[in-house]
């Protein structure tokens, strides 16, 4: 008799005197591909960012002499930052939808805390930054812009109520020891 491996992304074998978890709900596994999607969305939005600095740069330098205004602080500096947390972001999403496979609830809330602030941050954040700007920026630029906001609000919102749904609840809940 040959000893086969689990297949990759199996459930942990059970501890002894414990129910065995269930089998991974489609919605799980929905709610991690997703997760990665937005590590990819991430990952194209920081690449996007470096190679429209100098446009997005000349519309915010127009708006600000249109506006008798100056600039409070480096642009390069928000640009590495922007780009750094892109970055983070990207990696902390297959992270955490690695946990969330595994079936861990940690990942699971830390994945809805995110989520929801990212909806925060994403909806009203971007979309009042580029109104700002908006005629200053081309519309190849303002139509990636928009898109990608709302792909990324869908998702986040995909992501809450698929891991919120009885399946879902089903799969994370640890297994009760037998008696």
């Amino acid at each position: 008799m040959t000893n086969t491996p689990p297949p990759p992304y199996a459930a942990p074998p059970p501890v002894p005197g414990q129910e065995p978890r269930p089998p991974r709900p489609t919605t799980v596994t929905a709610a991690a591909g997703i997760l990665v999607g937005l590590a990819v969305l991430s990952l194209i939005s920081v690449i996007v960012s470096m190679l429209t600095r100098d446009t997005v740069q000349r519309a915010t330098d127009e708006y600000l002499e249109a506006n008798n205004t100056t600039s409070g602080g480096s642009s390069t500096l928000q640009e590495v930052i922007g780009i750094v947390f892109g970055l983070l972001f990207a990696a902390a999403f297959v992270a955490l939808a690695l946990g969330v496979l595994r079936g861990s609830n940690v990942a699971r809330i830390i994945t809805w805390v995110v989520s929801g602030l990212a909806l925060c941050c994403v909806g009203v954040g971007t979309a009042a930054s580029l109104l700002v700007i908006a005629k200053y920026l081309p519309g190849g630029y303002l139509a990636y812009s928009y898109t990608l906001t709302a792909v990324e609000l869908i998702g986040f919102i995909a992501v809450i109520v698929l891991l919120a749904l009885p399946a879902s609840n089903a799969y994370f809940r640890k297994p009760q020891a037998g008696f």
